[in-house]
């Protein structure tokens, strides 16, 4: 089987199997848990997620394309990239300390809490290095062989942890155990592939990949602060983790449905990369085709999430009407979250990587300054409002950017086509009274497919060339 092939194939399953499982996990999260555990267990996982950007550093593509570039590099790559990492998890486990005790007050329950899972995205973290050896050498089968086993593990301890109503730091402790178990199964691995006993540590080499990767490294960091900047406003200014609850409802929900356009924009990205060098009239076409291609899920979806935002929300259990309204808003939120997100690939295809950095931080300000305005006075609805406008901030900005500096123009009458056939088929579906929450999405589909054909907004030509793109 040709590498390509089969690293295509290997995780396509390591993808589908992973979003399975997080999808499973939530279910288990919100049925099992109150609204206060909810809130303190993802208030801890979203300091974790943060500590492991900080501790990724960009690090993980330079092994990776580095690595692939030089086999024999990748042992050296491998353990000076550990140690790098190692010392930015201390430094971040202190200041998370700082942070948390000496600042917030928090309980040491609620510290124990948010360091069992910094402790699993630590060894996320860790890992990502021996992934990125093994993507360098193209041998990617072996992320799917080693996570599932780890993955099942982590599910059945966590429903256990749940079902035997355990302290919520055992439920912590077995999402955690995910990503430890992993890190031994795949390092174990990784021995019979690199040779590490030969590897002299050497700090030139340390200098080299922090000078390498540090942009990067920045982008990443402020990129992750800022979509988590939410949460953390939410407990610092309603001055209450368990505030975080009934905003996490929604974020997480709307996490795993951003999920399923990650595999386009992973496809999409090589071809723009290659079309920048060698055809950049191609490169625009491919660019306005994706736009409608994302949009034309992306709308429609956000139309079925906030016209039921609440039943959504409750279906599972009753998460009261707080987690609906800022469902509703992060729903519209959508759309610009997916452009911006191609604006990005954008930037990196072009080779234009470090005016991320700047896009990214001006992001954050934003976010901290709406957040701050917003949160006393609309609690954590306005926390998704202040997420709205930063997103709606930092598209302006890259769309005119992008049409300065590359001659981009997003196109603008096929999406708002799109728009007005999704709110006019939710009007519909709206409309007919008594139909069960899981039927409402197949009756839009319908009325959707029947209004794109009466208005015409999307040819049968068109459909042929768009699923032309989406195959290649």
């Amino acid at each position: 089987m040709k590498p390509l092939v089969r690293n295509s194939i290997f995780m396509g399953l390591f993808n589908i199997f992973g979003r399975s499982s997080g999808f499973i996990r939530y279910l288990l999260l919100v049925g099992f848990l109150s609204d206060e555990h909810f809130s303190q267990i993802t208030f801890a996982l979203n300091i974790g997620l943060i500590g492991r950007h900080f501790m990724d550093g960009g690090l993980d593509n330079l092994v990776s394309r580095d690595g692939a570039r030089d086999y024999g590099k990748v042992p050296t790559f491998y353990i000076h990239a550990l140690a790098i990492k190692m010392v930015m998890g201390a430094i971040f486990f202190c200041g998370a300390f700082v942070y948390l005790y000496w600042i917030r007050h928090i309980s040491w329950m609620e510290i124990a809490i948010v360091y069992v899972a910094l402790c699993g995205s630590s060894m996320l973290s860790l890992t990502g290095v021996i992934r990125s050896c093994f993507t360098a050498i193209e041998r990617m089968e072996y992320f799917f062989y080693t996570n599932m086993p780890a993955r099942t593990i982590s599910i059945l301890l966590l429903f256990l942890a749940l079902w035997y109503s355990m302290p919520l730091v055992f439920a912590a402790a077995a999402i955690s155990m995910e990503n430890l178990i992993w890190f031994f199964i795949l390092g174990s691995v990784s021995l019979r592939f690199f040779k590490l006993t030969h590897v002299n540590f050497s700090f030139s080499t340390i200098r080299y990949m922090i000078a390498e990767s540090w942009p990067l490294a920045l982008y990443c960091f402020f990129n992750i602060l800022y979509l988590r900047l939410d949460v953390m406003m939410i407990e610092y200014l309603m001055d209450d983790i368990y505030a975080v609850g009934p905003y996490t409802y929604s974020s997480l929900l709307l996490e795993g449905v951003t999920m399923l356009f990650s595999g386009y924009f992973i496809a999409i990205y090589p071809a723009l990369s290659r079309l920048y060098t060698t055809d950049f009239d191609a490169y625009r076409r491919l660019f306005r085709q994706s736009v409608i291609i994302v949009m034309a899920f992306s709308m429609p979806l956000s139309i079925v999430l906030s016209f039921w935002a609440h039943d959504w929300m409750n279906f599972i259990k009753e998460t009261g009407e707080v987690s609906g309204q800022v469902l509703r808003i992060l729903a519209i939120n959508l759309n610009l979250s997916m452009l911006n997100t191609l604006a990005i690939i954008v930037f990196t295809s072009c080779n234009r990587q470090r005016w991320l950095v700047l896009f990214t931080g001006i992001a954050v300000v934003t976010s901290f300054l709406s957040n701050l305005w917003l949160i006393p006075i609309l609690q954590q609805p306005g926390a998704a409002l202040a997420s709205l406008l930063s997103q709606i901030f930092l598209f302006i900005i890259m769309v005119t950017v992008s049409r300065i500096f590359f001659d981009l123009r997003f196109p603008v009458r096929k999406p708002l086509e799109i728009l007005s056939i999704s709110l006019l088929s939710g009007a519909g579906v709206w409309i007919i009274p008594g139909l069960p929450l899981l039927v409402k999405p197949f009756v839009f589909v319908g009325f959707l497919g029947l209004s794109a054909y009466v208005f015409s907004v999307i040819t049968v030509n068109e459909v042929q060339r768009y699923w032309k793109v989406l195959r290649k």
